[in-house]
């Protein structure tokens, strides 16, 4: 099973306040997470990655193997 991860789960592990993060996502200059549950945004591994980049910061790779999010 893929791990999924929460807004404030990525805002701990990439170091970047959630509101950046969604203007990233309003400004198109992250492509949005492909998955949503009840509205919200859910990010898998390679969402964490791609944000990660965008904001140039660096994670280890058992960082994406955090806790899933509980749906």
């Amino acid at each position: 099973m893929t791990a999924m991860f929460s807004l404030k789960d990525v805002v701990k592990q990439i170091g970047v306040q959630g509101y950046q993060i969604q203007h990233a996502y309003i400004t198109g200059a992250v492509p949005e997470p492909k998955l949503r549950i009840s509205g919200r945004r859910v990010f898998e591994a390679a969402d964490l990655r791609r944000l990660a980049t965008h904001f140039k910061v660096k994670i280890a790779a058992t960082e994406t193997a955090a806790e899933p999010v509980e749906a």
